[in-house]
Formats: C-alpha cells, sequence, structure tokens
C-alpha cells in the first residue's frame, strides 16, 4: 500500500516543475531558445524509417546524448530504469535482463535489443548479454525504446519491445576521449576513443575496461517462501569486460555513405538462469563485422557476430558429479535491407526484409547446429488529410524448426489535431521464436534428496511453437511551446503459448530412480506423509525424472504510463514517469505461483543543471514489490525500493578536462531487484576525463 503515496508525490513533483515552467513569461523566452522553437526529435526504430517522435506508429522513449551523459547511472540497467513501463532486474555485477509491459526474468527472452540496427539477441538460448556492447556510453548518440511488440518490422523476438541504441558517426564526434575512473566495490574503469574526418572518410577507434567486484548475497530463508527455504551458498564473482571498436564512414556523395565497423566486447561473472547461475570464464566474448550502405531512406546491410564463451554452473552438478558445465560457441550472419518509398499523394510504403543463417556448439544441446530464418514486411502510411493518418502493414517470417511461417499484422490510426499532439489507436501482433536450447536441450542434473544425488534428463522439445502475443493500445504524445513533452499510454497484451520449463515425470512406483539403497527404494513407492518409517518419508511424485518445455496457456498484461520531461532553457531538465501495471490473468491451465508478476507501481523523477563549469545530475527510482519464480525453486517476493542516483561534476581548462563523482544507491538502501539475485548496494566513484 505504502507504493502508491510514492508515485503520488512523484507525480505532485512534476505537476510543480510544470507549473513552474508554464508561469514564465512567455514574452521573454529564452535568447538560445526561442519559445516558439521547439526542437523536433527523430526516431527510426518504430517503423525502421526516420519519422518524428510524435508520428511514430508505438510508444517510444527516447534517451538522447544530454540524458545519457547527465543521467547518474551505473550501467545500462539503471540507465534504461527511467524509461516508463520497462522492468530492469540487475541479479549480480554484471547481468541484467530487462522486459516491457510485463514481468521480466533471469534470462529476458522476449525484448530485442539492437546496436545501430545489429541484434544483440542470442539465439542460442534467447537472451541479450548487455555487456557485450563494443562501444562506450560516450560513442551513443540516443536510445530509442519501444514500449510494445515491434514483430510486425523487426521480426522474431521483438515481442514485448524493442531497444535500438544508435551510435555516433565519426564526424559527430571528431577528437580524442580518455577517461579514467575508480571507486567502490573495487571498481575500476577506463576507455579511450580518437574519432576524425578525412576528406570523405570518416573513422573512429575506440576501446574501454570495466571491473567490479561481487556484490554480497542474500542468506537466510527466502522471504515468503512456502515451504520455507533457505538460499543456497556458491562463490559469487566479480565481473571484468574489455572491449574495442573500429568503425570507417566513406562520403559516397551528399546524399549516400557506406559504413564498415568491427569489434570486441569480453566478459566474466555470474549469469543466473532457471537452473541456477552459471560462472562465465574469463576470455568470454562476442566479435562482429558489419557493412551498411545508405542512400536517403534506403539501406542494407550485413553483419556477422561470433560468440566465443565457457561456463560452469555453481549449483547444479551433472550425471559425472562435477559442476554442470556449459561451453556454448555460435556464429550468425545477417543480410538485411529497408526503404522507405512515396507512392502517389497518399502513400508512404516502407518495405524491406533479411535472411540469417545461425550455426550452434552447444554442450548441453549437441543436437542444436544451425538455425535458418527468413522475413519480409511491408507497411503502408495512409495520409487520410493533414490531420489523420492510418498505418497498415504486416510482417512473414520462416524461423527453423517451426513448421509453418509466421504473419504479424499491425495497423496505428494517428490522429493529430493540432501540430505536435498525436493521439494514437494501435493494435499489433508479435512473436518469440523458441531458442536451441528449448528445442533441444539433452543434459542429465542431479537432484539433491537429503544425502541422495538422484538424476533427472532434461530434453528439449522440437515441437514446441511460437509465443504469440496480441496488443491493444490507446496512446497521446505531445509537446507544448514551452518543451514540455506529455506522453500517456493505456495498453492490453494477451500472450499465447508461453513457453515452459516444468517437471514432465517424477520418480514414484512405476518409475524408481537407478543406484539408490535399498532401504531408500520402498520411499518411492509411496506419496509423502504416508510412510513415517521410510528414510526419507513418502517420495512418490515428489522427486523429478524428466524435465522439459512445452506451450501453456494465455496470460493478460495490461497497465497506464505517463511521462513528461523538459529542457529549460540551456541549463535546466527535467523528466518524471510513472507506470501502473495490474497483476497479470493466467488461464486456468497455468499454475500462477510458477509465474513472475511484475512490480504494479513504478516511478521515476530525473533533475539537472548546467551551468557551463559545474554541473550536477539527480534521479529517484521507485519500483513496487515483484514476485519471482524463475530460478530453482526459490519462490518468493522482493521489497519496495527507492534508489536515489547523484552526480556532481566540474569542466576545467577550457572545458578540455571534467572531473565528477558519481553515486548509485546513494543512501545505500538494501536493493534486491530479483528474489535470487545479488544485495545491490551503494557505489561511489569518481572519475576524470580529458577530451581534445
Amino acid at each position: 500500500m505504502k507504493s502508491k503515496p510514492a508515485v503520488a508525490w512523484l507525480l505532485v513533483l512534476a505537476a510543480l516543475g510544470a507549473s513552474a515552467s508554464q508561469a514564465q513569461d512567455p514574452a521573454t523566452p529564452d535568447a538560445d531558445e526561442p519559445q516558439d522553437q521547439v526542437e523536433e526529435v527523430i526516431v527510426v526504430t518504430a517503423s525502421r524509417t526516420e519519422q518524428a517522435l510524435n508520428e511514430a506508429p508505438a510508444a517510444i522513449t527516447v534517451l538522447d546524448s544530454r540524458m545519457i551523459e547527465s543521467i547518474p547511472a551505473d550501467d545500462y540497467g539503471d540507465l534504461l530504469r527511467n524509461v516508463p513501463g520497462l522492468n530492469v532486474s540487475q541479479t549480480s555485477a554484471r547481468d541484467l535482463n530487462m522486459t516491457a509491459r510485463g514481468a521480466t526474468n533471469t534470462l529476458s527472452t522476449s525484448q530485442l535489443v539492437l546496436l545501430d540496427g545489429r541484434s544483440l539477441y542470442l539465439d542460442f538460448f534467447g537472451f541479450v548479454m548487455w555487456d557485450f556492447l563494443p562501444v562506450n556510453p560516450n560513442e551513443i548518440k540516443q536510445i530509442e525504446a519501444v514500449r510494445g511488440p515491434g514483430s510486425a518490422v523487426w521480426g522474431a523476438n521483438a515481442m514485448t519491445g524493442v531497444v535500438n541504441l544508435i551510435t555516433k558517426r565519426p564526424k559527430e564526434m571528431a577528437g580524442t576521449s580518455i577517461l579514467l575512473g575508480g571507486g567502490e566495490l573495487g571498481t575500476a574503469y577506463g576507455s579511450i576513443s580518437h574519432a576524425g574526418v578525412s576528406g570523405k572518410l570518416g573513422y573512429k577507434i575506440s576501446g574501454g575496461y570495466y571491473e567490479q567486484d561481487a556484490y554480497d548475497r542474500p542468506t537466510g530463508v527466502v522471504p515468503g517462501s512456502n515451504p520455507p527455504t533457505t538460499y543456497p551458498d556458491f562463490q559469487n564473482e566479480g565481473t571484468q569486460q574489455p572491449k574495442a571498436d573500429l568503425r570507417l564512414d566513406w562520403d559516397l556523395d551528399e546524399a549516400s555513405y557506406i559504413t564498415f565497423g568491427g569489434g570486441y566486447a569480453g566478459t566474466d561473472g555470474i549469469v543466473h538462469t532457471g537452473i541456477g547461475p552459471f560462472d562465465i570464464d574469463k576470455g568470454s566474448d562476442l566479435s562482429y563485422g558489419k557493412f551498411n550502405y545508405n542512400r536517403l531512406a534506403f539501406n542494407v546491410g550485413f553483419f556477422a557476430n561470433f560468440l566465443d564463451a565457457d561456463s560452469v554452473n555453481l549449483l547444479t552438478r551433472g550425471v559425472d558429479g562435477q559442476p554442470l558445465g556449459f561451453a556454448f560457441a555460435t556464429d550468425t550472419y545477417n543480410l538485411d535491407l529497408a526503404n522507405t518509398s512515396v507512392a502517389g499523394s497518399r502513400n508512404i510504403l516502407t518495405y524491406g526484409g533479411n535472411y540469417r543463417t545461425s550455426k550452434f556448439d552447444l554442450e548441453i544441446a549437441p543436437e542444436g547446429k544451425d538455425k535458418d530464418e527468413w522475413g519480409v514486411f511491408l507497411q503502408d502510411e495512409i495520409l487520410l488529410g493533414d490531420k489523420v493518418r492510418w498505418l497498415v502493414g504486416g510482417r512473414y517470417d520462416d524461423v527453423d524448426p517451426l513448421k509453418d511461417g509466421i504473419f504479424t499484422p499491425r495497423t496505428s490510426l494517428l490522429i493529430s489535431p493540432v501540430p505536435r499532439h498525436t493521439i494514437r489507436l494501435s493494435y499489433n501482433e508479435a512473436f518469440r521464436t523458441p531458442s536451441a536450447i528449448n528445442n533441444y536441450l539433452d543434459v542429465t542434473i542431479l537432484n539433491q534428496v537429503g544425502p541422495l544425488l538422484i538424476p533427472a534428463l532434461a530434453l528439449g522439445n522440437v515441437d514446441l511453437v511460437e509465443e504469440h502475443l496480441t496488443a491493444y493500445e490507446v496512446g497521446y504524445v505531445g509537446t507544448f511551446d514551452n518543451g514540455l513533452t506529455l506522453t500517456l499510454a493505456a495498453y492490453r497484451n494477451e500472450t499465447e503459448d508461453t513457453i515452459d520449463f516444468y517437471v514432465q515425470r517424477t520418480y514414484g512406483p512405476t518409475n524408481f530412480p537407478p543406484g539408490v539403497p535399498p532401504q531408500v527404494l520402498p520411499c518411492f513407492a509411496v506419496p509423502p506423509g504416508t510412510v513415517p518409517q521410510c528414510p526419507l518419508g513418502g517420495l512418490a511424485g515428489v522427486v523429478p525424472s524428466n524435465f522439459s518445455y512445452r506451450n501453456i496457456g494465455e496470460q493478460t498484461d495490461q497497465g497506464f504510463e505517463l511521462s513528461l520531461n523538459q529542457r529549460i532553457g540551456t541549463n535546466w531538465n527535467w523528466f518524471l514517469n510513472a507506470s501502473w501495471q495490474d497483476t497479470p490473468e493466467f488461464s486456468a491451465d497455468v499454475d500462477a505461483s510458477s509465474q513472475n508478476l511484475p512490480p504494479e507501481w513504478r516511478g521515476n523523477f530525473g533533475l539537472s543543471y548546467d551551468s557551463g563549469p559545474w554541473f550536477w545530475s539527480a534521479n529517484v527510482n521507485y519500483q513496487d514489490s515483484a514476485y519471482w519464480a524463475d530460478v530453482l525453486n526459490v519462490r518468493g517476493y522482493t521489497d519496495a525500493f527507492t534508489q536515489v542516483n547523484a552526480a556532481i561534476g566540474i569542466r576545467l581548462l577550457d572545458e578540455r578536462m571534467t572531473l565528477q563523482v558519481l553515486g548509485s544507491n546513494i543512501f545505500d538502501e538494501e536493493v534486491m531487484q530479483h528474489i535470487f539475485g545479488d544485495i545491490i548496494s551503494r557505489k561511489v566513484t569518481g572519475q576524470v576525463a580529458f577530451r581534445f
């Protein structure tokens, strides 16, 4: 109940900020930014073509380079936590997961993440490793977060949303930048970049390194667990993350250019999964190469991702009694194109397609060797006068090993009664495909039952179908003359055929476990509580013998989002947003206690000031309690939390040198963002940056 007053206070602060900005004398606007000159925000992710933010057919949040620089964020999770409707969970020093408009989990499978249109989604397990971003934050021009389905243009796995990180061209960051920093929790980091232009050639080379010790682990009984469950003990680890990136741009003429790029990002540390935490070995990395040709709205691109990693589970043991190992390597090649054309006086057509092939080498899914997929899309933006636009489109995808192709339509009616103010009515469909692990998992693990280790076989399921989402949304986006932008969205998402990892069979009177002592064997013939004299009690129907994946039931999520942001003059910037998410509804064939539940309320408030030499920023993140059930048998609620982050800095030497202190969770609240995750404590760091 305490969550609603917290969000209410944030709304009050927003109202006060809006009132103060409205109260400024309209006759004396800032000299550098006239009141009738509002900066137009251009986005590309919602439709795969450039368009103004208020013309996008989806709810979308934009974090530009100024916000990325000013928000006191410790990582991309802290940064994107400020997006309304985006649920973010950090479970270790390196492990981040996020899901739009629904509960996230330890392996978030429904959120597509792109870097300049290159997919970072790892198809072998269906998740994103954020530490495989090869660029530094100062290289990012803007982040576009689509809060809702994106499969109609992006295809598979853009089911709940899309995050697209768009980097600066070399000519937009000419010069040399050096950053060095460090602080609490053994944190040390540094980066260097150099970019320049020589005639038609633009070039950029960059590198970086980050390391941090492990956060503390929770101990004792899991809060709210029934029956009471104790947190397992394991050796937690920090992380070390090197990276390097190269980009070359060649301007062919004023309207076209080509891009070559390549990079590398490495990591180690803990990744949490449904069968417990894996420790990723040092030296695990993702490298890539890419080529793009751009001419006006036409783009053709090719990229290749190469992943090579080793890991070991810290709790689950294989049939040999040793910790379960998981080496994984993937090679992915993708060719895509997109274009926008005007047809007549009322139709704007955007169309394209892609082909992708992936090769897998997976220790725990040896039969999952490859995957081919292709898709084509078309959308028509129909101009029904100067105030109404109707967008209708769809995409067809063919993905191995699914037996049938998948069509995902979408349509949006956009009504603009006055310029820069748009009401949006949308219908969308989207999907997520089974991963190679979902289809081809083949491993025997050991379950501990008292002093015994009982084997269980975990197998994939090649007959799985795709998860499918149908979304309905009403939205509004408006920018006022004083620069205040207001967005509202109400949505309803209906998901069916969710892919579920479940106990397929248990040991019992017709299925005795191998290798158990004779005096224990009768325990598996009777249910619990019926034969007290059994050494371990009745065990029939209790101990799993087989695990697998299946498609289950239906789930409905619905909610409401509000967002305000404004730049006041050249010095001040503020934002506020709030998200309400109703408790999901499940069909009768779904065990609700086995499904994660999102926080009901989330709220974010940020304020920044930049006077030239001195600058500071602060933001507050509030998150309601959430329910988790996706790791081992650990189930329970995390407490609501309020996290305050702040930063202050000064520019010296004609702004060539910057000193800054940053604090994350500065009041050291005990924050757990997942019931099985680390305790995210305070971290204060200092850094010095040079630019010349």
